[in-house]
């Protein structure tokens, strides 16, 4: 009977050390060149959902040179929704230059509308999450 009872609570404390490493490791935070890595892959596969993923709710989208104003709430979603998603937007060849949070993303920038620019992207990741996206020019 000891033996038993001995068997249960070790498959039961193995149980729970599974548990809390798989659970650890699914809410791990990515590091500024992983989240924007990982925007930019799901850029090139036009996987909406993850592109989306890619952002914090309070993220926030400018034009360095031409507007003042940050698109954000609402403003930003649409924006990525027009912008990126709907025309698949995605950067070609990247190369990715990291500064503490801030990650400096050139190459680039393609959509299926035809249009092609050098991409020259400054992304803040707070938390795992692109925060604010910049278009700057040169």
């Amino acid at each position: 009977m000891d033996i038993i009872l001995k068997t249960r609570r070790l498959f039961i404390c193995v149980i729970a050390v599974f548990i809390f490493q798989n659970s650890a490791i699914s809410h791990e935070v990515l590091t500024p060149k992983d989240a924007v890595a990982e925007l930019l892959k799901a850029m090139q596969d036009n996987d909406a959902e993850q592109i989306r993923k890619a952002f914090a709710d309070n993220a926030s989208q400018e034009y360095e040179r031409w507007y003042k104003r940050k698109n954000s709430g609402d403003r930003f979603k649409s924006w990525l929704e027009s912008d990126i998603i709907n025309v698949h937007g995605q950067v070609i060849e990247p190369a990715l230059k990291v500064s503490g949070n801030q990650v400096v993303v050139t190459g680039t920038y393609k959509n299926n509308d035809g249009y092609s620019s050098p991409a020259n992207f400054l992304l803040v990741v707070e938390q795992g999450k692109i925060v604010s996206w910049t278009m700057r020019y040169d």
